[in-house]
């Protein structure tokens, strides 16, 4: 059993490395040290959505409720921001997929960075003290495909972001809104009115 977790570690070590400039330079760096962070470019092996922290855990917490894939998470202490890594591609189609969830207006919109970006993630052995950033869930060696950790699906990502957004932005209030609330507060409530007197 012992053997097997080791070898399920340097898989995920070596596809968080395939990430860098220089993999076999960065696994080395981290067998030295299993606590150090890992700066990793995006549209390599992944690409990464990026949103507002209290919305990527309501996320989560609406795909684990459907039995949806969690993949690799990461939660920045520093930021009120967290990053989904989702397989490499899916910047192209991401703002569609936004379009057709029905993204509140009210909101920032959820980004989805590729080429041409990085993203800080923590080492997979838990630091005993808190970093800048932290796996909200980690890379699962036991769920890979061809080496490769299961990624959160882009499809229902998006669409529980969105209901996570639905659910966590305060309701905004139309001038009409406004208005009938301002009448009913004047009025009586009906426990108060007196009953109709019957003939």
């Amino acid at each position: 059993m012992k053997t097997r977790e080791i070898a399920e570690h340097e898989t995920v070590s070596a596809w968080l490395s395939a990430a860098t400039a220089h993999p076999e330079m960065a696994t080395a760096r981290w067998r030295e040290n299993r606590y150090l962070p890992r700066r990793l470019g995006c549209g390599v092996t992944f690409d990464i959505v990026l949103s507002d922290r209290s919305l990527v855990e309501a996320a989560y917490r609406l795909l684990d409720q459907y039995e949806q894939p969690l993949g690799p998470a990461v939660l920045f202490s520093n930021l009120r921001s967290a990053a989904v890594l989702v397989p490499r591609g899916t910047g192209v189609g991401w703002y569609g997929l936004m379009a057709a969830s029905q993204w509140p207006e009210r909101l920032p919109r959820p980004a989805c960075l590729g080429e041409g970006h990085a993203i800080l993630v923590p080492a997979l052995v838990p630091r005993p003290t808190a970093g800048l950033v932290r796996w909200l869930v980690p890379p699962d060696g036991e769920q890979s495909v061809g080496g490769a950790p299961l990624l959160t699906s882009p499809v229902p990502l998006a669409r529980c972001l969105s209901e996570a957004g639905a659910l966590l932005a305060p309701v905004e209030r139309t001038p009409l809104s406004r208005a009938v609330s301002a009448v009913r507060s004047v009025l009586p409530s009906p426990s108060a009115l007196p009953s109709p007197k019957r003939t």
